[in-house]
């Protein structure tokens, strides 16, 4: 391979990070951006797809995928049209790719171009929100939808105003992105441009990022937690629920009879086949252990079906465990299923009738769960995309457990 040195053509071109982006001419007379890098140089195509290969023997992957669901109307196949992990994860960098040319454009003030990428990231953002498998890739680019919508609407403001059409520039930019109408209505006609060019400079600082494999934080640190998910950061005041969370999120796939929870916050070390029977109080708002007691909580359809759920993957659990002669998981399952026998034969009585007591388990199942969800909420106004992936994979009732999707496992560190 042949390579090429490109001292003499940089030493003509000093970096200087004011001054770093030109539009020249490249093979057979076509438009490309150039950036000047502090050690070489970084090319854009100006139109089409910003590396200039063609994906699946098309412009772009975006047009592939369109392509795909036009195909699946024609032959009313449509509704079992979708887009996986893998497909999402393509589309989240070519837009990346487009985003950062957006960037560039936006630099020159080319404000066609800017109209026509910023147009084509919204539209990319639409198509994967309604077609995407997964709940976490309809929401990961969607909280960068109002940055491209401002950057879309001040390049058609620009445009306008090129054409000297003033009224109608400044009644997009007042409508669409909030652009303070006493300036406008103050400012010289050559300086309304610059306004609405500085309005969405904060837009440009932080483009979209994609991280399918970055390690995620959820760690607790004197009264807070710290959170990390997809490059956002937020600080939040410990609460129980973040408490019970953690629990969770520590052991993906485990699913945790509530009163287990209950015991966590508690930091109480209690034998798992004493778990069941724990007796739970309130003291204010908070849950307490009281011992142990053999009164057992009503239960009703759905607690049982629950119940008889977990204790035939128990069984199944068992049963493998005999086949691999895997003695500590054996006895593991074994003794989960003793104390959820021993917990039925106190709620139920004969003839399977409900017994009239008090009911702890669904005291802790109804506050456990409160708690889950309002700290769930706490989580999405701060970070919306880690919000939306916990409210899919997080279950609660009598048993909580934190199932992320096998195409989108996250690494968390606590």
């Amino acid at each position: 391979m042949k390579v090429v040195d490109l001292r003499s053509f940089l030493g003509n071109w000093p970096y200087d990070a004011e001054n770093n982006i030109c539009v020249a001419h490249g093979e057979e007379g076509r438009e490309i951006i150039l950036v000047r890098q502090p050690m070489g140089l970084e090319q854009y195509e100006i139109d089409g797809r910003p590396d200039g290969r063609r994906v699946h023997g098309m412009e772009s992957v975006f047009d592939f995928h369109h392509a795909r669901i036009n195909a699946a109307k024609q032959t009313n196949a449509a509704n079992g049209f979708d887009l996986s992990a893998e497909d999402c994860a393509e589309l989240f960098h070519e837009g990346i790719s487009y985003h950062r040319r957006l960037i560039l454009l936006f630099q020159l003030k080319d404000w066609a171009r800017v109209e026509r990428d910023a147009a084509h990231l919204l539209c990319l953002i639409e198509f994967i929100k309604q077609h995407a498998r997964c709940e976490e890739d309809r929401v990961q680019l969607d909280h960068w939808r109002p940055d491209l919508a401002g950057i879309n609407a001040v390049a058609r403001a620009m445009i306008l105003l090129e054409k000297s059409h003033y009224q109608d520039a400044l009644k997009l930019a007042c409508g669409t992105i909030g652009f303070n109408e006493a300036v406008a209505d103050d400012a010289p006609d050559y300086a309304k441009g610059e306004a609405l060019v500085e309005s969405v400079r904060e837009s440009l600082a932080n483009p979209p990022t994609f991280r399918m494999h970055e390690e995620s934080l959820f760690l607790k640190r004197d009264d807070y937690w710290m959170i990390r998910y997809h490059g956002h950061t937020a600080l939040l005041k410990s609460t129980r629920g973040l408490r019970c969370l953690s629990v969770l999120l520590r052991n993906p796939g485990r699913e945790f009879h509530v009163s287990e929870l209950v015991v966590s916050l508690m930091q109480a070390p209690i034998p798992a086949s004493g778990v069941a029977r724990a007796r739970l109080r309130y003291a204010g708002e908070e849950l307490v252990a009281a011992g142990f007691s053999d009164a057992g909580p009503v239960l009703d359809a759905q607690a049982k079906a629950q119940y008889k759920r977990r204790l035939n993957d128990l069984r199944q659990e068992l049963n493998e465990a005999e086949q691999f002669n895997d003695f500590g998981r054996g006895i593991k399952a074994h003794d989960e299923m003793h104390a959820i026998a021993q917990y039925l034969a106190s709620a139920v009585g004969l003839g399977g009738r409900d017994r009239k007591t008090a009911s702890d388990a669904e005291r802790a199942r109804s506050a456990v769960t409160k708690r889950v969800k309002k700290a769930i909420k706490r989580i999405k106004e701060a970070i919306p995309s880690l919000g939306c992936h916990l409210a899919t994979r997080v279950k609660t009732g009598y048993f909580c457990s934190y199932n992320p999707h096998p195409d989108r496992p996250v690494a968390w560190k606590f």
